[in-house]
């Protein structure tokens, strides 16, 4: 479902944007709207719009917004990433992702669902939830927007979630999160969520470690 929430802004950067997308439907004309497909997920729509008074025609995907977590550990050896893998049909692949999951039950938030699709995807629980960043998964045909919240304190929850279908084949690892930046930039890693989450994680601490020491 879309989210009426406003995303949560990372602890990163408290100060005022200065450079900010900015939402402005009335950048167009909607002409008329048909839904030539409705799934449950998602709905395929066929907007007709007026741009600078040229007619135009769009297809796009309306999806539910959804939720990714970050769940961070430390080890002796640096932190650790807690990664799940499991098998993503349109692509054909096993693949290495951070936990995540849709907003699709009707007045949760999306910090309510991190804490709800790390547990129903791991198992496990998480002393605190901050937001690390927020993008949207395709703009150009999709309207889904992905909140990656940052989980630490995380340990085994004391009941276990039944999880069905691909999920029932999840399998968790720790993995340094050193590793993970590597296979990231060498293309060995390639889902989205895991991307976005773990290079903003890394980017956000160089820029705090950054501003302190010029501090």
């Amino acid at each position: 479902m879309r989210s009426e929430f406003t995303p949560e802004r990372s602890p990163y950067f408290r100060e005022e944007p200065s450079l900010a997308d900015t939402y402005l439907p009335s950048h167009v004309h909607l002409d008329e709207r048909f839904v030539p497909y409705r799934g449950s997920i998602l709905d395929l729509l066929e907007d007709h719009i007026t741009l600078d008074s040229t007619p135009l025609t769009r297809e796009y995907i309306d999806h539910d917004d959804a939720v990714a977590i970050l769940a961070l550990r430390e080890h002796e050896e640096g932190e650790e990433v807690l990664l799940i893998r499991q098998y993503r049909h349109p692509i054909a692949r096993m693949m290495w992702e951070i936990p995540a999951g849709l907003l699709d039950i009707s007045g949760e938030n999306p910090r309510e669902a991190a804490a709800r699709e790390l547990f129903e995807e791991t198992d496990m629980e998480a002393d605190s939830f901050e937001p690390l960043v927020n993008f949207f998964v395709s703009p150009g045909c999709s309207n889904e927007r992905l909140h990656v919240f940052l989980a630490r304190g995380v340990h085994r929850a004391s009941t276990r979630f039944i999880r069905e279908e691909e999920e029932a084949e999840i399998e968790t690892r720790w993995v340094k999160l050193d590793e993970v930046v590597h296979a990231i930039l060498a293309g060995d890693l390639a889902c989205p969520t895991l991307v976005s989450g773990v290079l903003a994680y890394v980017a956000g601490t160089a820029l705090r470690t950054q501003e302190e020491q010029m501090r």
